[in-house]
């Protein structure tokens, strides 16, 4: 996955000779930031404030939120919920989960399962086929992709199908990015980002009144994001097998069972970071997708591409 850094981050540290619109409200913002690994992935929490303190507070509650949070969508940590839920394929659900099942459902319908947690079956078979530097039968993945979705009853009990488990891998980080952002928010800190390793929300940005300029790492490539919103890519430049001249990604197209062969870079800037992660999934799976209101998709010129 692509990372994405902050533009006026990248211009206080290297001495980019851009400068950025300021106010007298702003000028007196410090930055602050620390850093931790979420979901397996570095992560970074930078606020700009006027209050050390302040700054400090708000950035451990959003950590500790996000680890709660971890240790709900998990799939790999046993003592997660997900997990338990995928090795016991029947159980009572807490509200943090049902509310995130729920989110999640309602992305699959909109990107027409282009995006689906409920294909954990499939993409768990492939990540052990991947590992080994080999690709996952082709009947075998069509079997997995047409195994049912949870049964969800009014008790907010779940029961998952045989072989089939959930996966919150593709809008896990995107829902810690957005979670972070309401803790950081609630603390009184409205000049913020939060870097999900490739997922990154914005809050008002500290010295410009129109928004944020961000740098991607291909060079020359910078993208306007509008305050409090999120932009998320989508890409397989690590992870992906190599087959007969053929690329052949870690994204699986959950409606047929197959990877995404030769797939393109794509950023998604959205609302929220749960909007944006699940939406560049789906995107890179069908490039023809139409973005829904408030949402777009950005496509870099090939030749800035690896």
């Amino acid at each position: 996955m692509y990372r994405i850094v902050l533009g006026c981050v990248a211009l206080i540290f290297t001495g980019c000779s851009s400068t950025p619109r300021t106010s007298t409200a702003t000028e007196s913002l410090s930055l602050f930031s620390t850093e931790s690994i979420i979901m397996g992935c570095r992560s970074e929490i930078r606020v700009w404030s006027e209050n050390e303190q302040v700054a400090f507070a708000a950035m451990r509650a959003a950590w500790e939120g996000m680890n709660k949070l971890e240790m709900t969508l998990s799939d790999w940590n046993p003592q997660a919920e997900v997990a338990q839920l995928n090795t016991q394929r029947k159980m009572k659900l807490s509200p943090e989960l049902l509310t995130a099942a729920r989110t999640a459902r309602k992305l699959a319908r909109s990107t027409g399962g282009a995006f689906d947690f409920e294909k954990g079956g499939l993409f768990f078979a492939w990540r052990q086929y991947r590992s080994k530097g080999e690709l996952l039968d082709s009947v075998e993945a069509q079997r997995l992709a047409m195994l049912p979705p949870a049964h969800l009853s009014a008790d907010g009990f779940a029961e998952l199908a045989s072989g089939n488990r959930w996966d919150f891998g593709g809008i896990g980080k995107g829902m810690a990015a957005d979670l972070a952002g309401d803790i950081l928010r609630t603390h009184g800190c409205a000049h913020f980002q939060v870097d999900c390793s490739g997922d990154l929300l914005v809050g008002e940005a500290p010295h410009s009144e129109s928004g944020w300029s961000i740098a991607t790492e291909l060079k020359g490539m910078m993208l306007p994001v509008p305050n409090n919103h999120a932009i998320a890519c989508s890409g397989d430049l690590h992870q992906f097998v190599l087959k007969d001249g053929i690329r052949y990604s870690h994204i699986i197209d959950p409606r047929d069972g197959q990877a995404v062969q030769n797939q393109l870079l794509t950023f998604v800037i959205a609302p929220t970071a749960t909007a944006a992660d699940a939406w560049a999934t789906a995107c890179s799976v069908d490039p023809t997708q139409i973005p829904p209101k408030g949402i777009r998709f950005i496509s870099p010129p090939s030749d800035l591409v690896p």
